[in-house]
């Protein structure tokens, strides 16, 4: 359909920012990551794994001195005495075991540091092991633990570092291999050396008691003890269920809490592995138990761009009876690593008062004993992306077209039991919730869908589609790329009866996200006959084409203005700055503008905000300039503008064709420049448009203040 006037087009069915009434972040709530070590030392290092650690000590030398003091069975602080230190030749030293909480630990040195260390540095682990001595049994225990080198002259002056791990048969060591450089140590007047140079090295270990239960949502119990539930690698059928974790004795981490953390066993939850982290925040002035809920990936080996997208609940359990539950609902998709700007951890700084967890009364803590659970429900997905393809604007890629070098691809997202979903939203009242398709990469842009399965109103009437682009090169910077964006809900019975909607936007860091809050009534979706729900399963596609662009922007001194005005290819006119747009695969867009328009993004001159646009009407390339009309620009500043546009013709520049106009930014916001026909700009040898380049150029010849008469006072004597 063309055009009927030469004004700039625009759509009946406009695609809004769902961010300008309701943001659509996964987090509710603050997400949390904590690193994984702190440290009283000048210089913090983190704590890692020691790739060589194992049982066998036929490579080291178990040195003797070993004494252990005792706090209670799952407390042990332990000091090793290793005589003759500066004179060691072997590469490692490990202690005699000692048991803590019922496993066997010891600990290791390397003097002269280990494979990872940096040179010069000595490296300090913590090795815990079954005492069943079976590589083959699942098991696994957390830690917490502080490894020191202990300064006999001026305790004060002891290098220590403090960090928490969870122990298991395949990462059964953890510290660091540089502990501290071994100059600090060996220097006789230090302190560190005594009685013939014997060095001391201390850890403070504390061991975790605890009991889990797993059960999937069909109620069958997965698990009931510890040793069952260890997970070594991602179950993808558990798409629901209820983890239950019990801490017996939590007074002995309540100090550790404030700068650590404490971590349950890892459960499966779709194509992830997830866990409970409790700790202690001040918000406000005033302590909280924090909770949250981690992925963790725990075969590194496997593909890392496993996500799932998750409904969960998290509560402290009341231990004492007819006092009730803290519960607290989020969602969100987790991801495996961190590496696609997906959450690792969601959940809550301020979950509850830590005064209300561990009063007396209270009922949270019991006999020691605090219980932690997280009901989950995820859903189940398929998703598939395609580069090049789709059908957008009427133009199928490869026909007519260039393939734009990647920037343009169709996605396509299948939810299964769509309705349980619905239902689960509508028991526990959850309103607002979005739930974000994982990510796919048009254009070096990351972009992926958001749906909201009851909208966006209150009551839920429409389902709301949105499409978000992100910058995943740098998210700190400011950035913006235009995109035309095709969106779908499909028939899965007859594809010609789909749900389609079609928009043209600037994506930005302040609006990421464009779409409808009323994409498709939900009476129409659940409709037993509509077509769009087959076996409770509901499938979304985007077409997304995004304009590969680059501008530049001059801004041009009075004595630049001086020597273009004796140039004649500038008409002698003075100019105060000049920007140019290079639109690098125009031709993906040519039937786009015979209905639609594209634009640059907006520059400054003279103190406003403008942008070029431009768009197809009856074959005739049009060309405009407008101001910045939204919300957060300042309506009451008006100006006017005098600047003539260029299509540069990039073969014989003397041929560009240049129109001049003005506009008032208030008044009178655009004016339409008619420049040439469509079909003689595009001719191979025209210079206009040169391997799918099209370069827009607009200079600013004046710019300033505009009053009306009426915004004048006069004052009459």
């Amino acid at each position: 359909m063309k055009h009927n006037s030469l004004s700039p087009s625009s759509s009946s069915s406009e695609a809004v920012s769902s961010s300008s009434s309701l943001s659509t972040s996964d987090q509710p709530h603050p997400s949390v990551q904590r690193t994984s070590s702190t440290s009283a030392s000048a210089s913090s290092t983190t704590a890692v794994e020691d790739p060589a650690a194992s049982r066998d000590t036929s490579s080291g030398v178990a040195a003797e001195s070993v004494t252990i003091e005792r706090r209670g069975d799952y407390a042990a602080f332990c000091k090793w005495t290793i005589a003759n230190f500066p004179k060691v030749k072997a590469r490692a030293l490990w202690s005699k075991y000692f048991e803590v909480g019922g496993f066997d630990c010891r600990l290791l040195i390397y003097p002269k540091g280990d494979s990872q260390a940096l040179p010069g540095y000595i490296s300090i682990y913590l090795q815990i092991m079954d005492p069943r001595n079976t590589t083959s049994s699942k098991w696994d225990c957390f830690a917490s633990y502080r490894l020191a080198v202990e300064n006999v002259s001026d305790s004060s002056k002891s290098i220590h570092r403090d960090s928490w791990h969870r122990f298991s048969s395949k990462k059964k060591s953890h510290g660091w291999c540089d502990f501290t450089p071994s100059n600090s140590i060996l220097e006789p007047k230090l302190g560190f050396l005594f009685n013939n140079d014997c060095v001391l090295v201390t850890a403070d270990i504390l061991i975790l008691n605890e009991s889990v239960n797993f059960t999937r949502d069909n109620n069958e119990l997965q698990s009931n003890i510890l040793s069952n539930l260890i997970v070594t690698g991602p179950v993808g059928d558990v798409l629901s269920g209820k983890f239950t974790w019990k801490v017996h004795n939590f007074s002995l981490f309540k100090e550790m809490i404030k700068t650590q953390k404490i971590m349950s066993p890892v459960f499966p939850a779709g194509e992830c592995n997830l866990r409970i982290s409790v700790y202690q925040s001040s918000v406000n002035g005033s302590d909280y138990l924090s909770m949250c809920l981690e992925s963790k990936d725990t075969e590194k080996t496997l593909v890392s761009d496993r996500s799932c997208w998750c409904l969960f609940r998290m509560s402290v359990l009341n231990q004492k009876p007819g006092l009730n539950h803290m519960h607290r609902d989020s969602y969100g998709r987790f991801a495996a690593d961190n590496k696609s700007g997906d959450n690792t951890s969601l959940g809550w700084n301020d979950y509850m008062k830590m005064s209300d967890f561990v009063g007396m009364e209270s009922g949270f803590l019991l006999d020691d004993t605090a219980i932690f659970s997280t009901s989950f429900h995820v859903i189940k997905e398929l998703s598939s992306f395609s580069k090049n393809g789709g059908f957008i604007g009427g133009v199928r890629s490869g026909s007519g077209t260039r393939k734009s070098d990647g920037h343009m691809g169709k996605f396509t997202w299948r939810i299964e039991n769509f309705s349980r979903l619905k239902d689960l939203l509508k028991k526990r009242k959850i309103t607002g919730l979005c739930i974000k398709s994982r990510r796919f990469q048009i254009g070096n842009r990351d972009c992926r869908l958001i749906v909201y399965p009851r909208g966006q109103s209150q009551p839920p009437c429409h389902l709301s589609v949105f499409l978000e682009v992100t910058d995943s090169r740098n998210t700190a910077s400011d950035w913006s790329c235009f995109v035309s964006h095709r969106l779908s809900v499909v028939n899965q019975k007859m594809e010609d009866k789909s749900v389609t909607k079609e928009s043209q936007n600037r994506y930005s860091k302040a609006a990421k996200d464009w779409g409808w809050r009323e994409f498709v009534t939900l009476t129409s979706l659940f409709g037993q006959d509509s077509g769009f729900l087959i076996q409770d399963t509901v499938v979304f596609s985007a077409e997304v084409l995004i304009l590969k662009e680059t501008s530049i922007q001059q801004e041009f001194s009075d004595q630049d203005t001086e020597s273009d005005s004796a140039n004649p290819q500038v008409d002698g006119v003075g100019k105060k700055s000049s920007f140019t747009w290079k639109v690098e695969n125009f031709l993906a867009f040519k039937e786009i503008m015979e209905t639609r328009k594209i634009f640059s993004k907006f520059f400054q001159a003279g103190g406003c905000e403008l942008r070029i646009g431009v768009y197809e009407s009856f074959d005739t390339i049009c060309i405009y300039l407008e101001s910045d009309q939204s919300v957060g620009s300042d309506p009451d500043k008006n100006f006017w503008v005098r600047y003539r546009m260029a299509v540069v013709n990039q073969k014989n520049p003397a041929k560009t064709v240049w129109k001049e106009s003005s506009i008032c930014t208030k008044t009178w916001n655009n004016s339409v420049l008619q420049f040439m026909k469509v079909s003689d700009m595009l001719e191979a040898d025209a210079g206009f448009l040169l391997r799918d380049t099209v370069v827009f150029v607009c200079e600013i010849l004046d710019c300033c203040p505009w009053f009306e008469f009426s915004d004048l006072e006069v004052s009459i004597n």
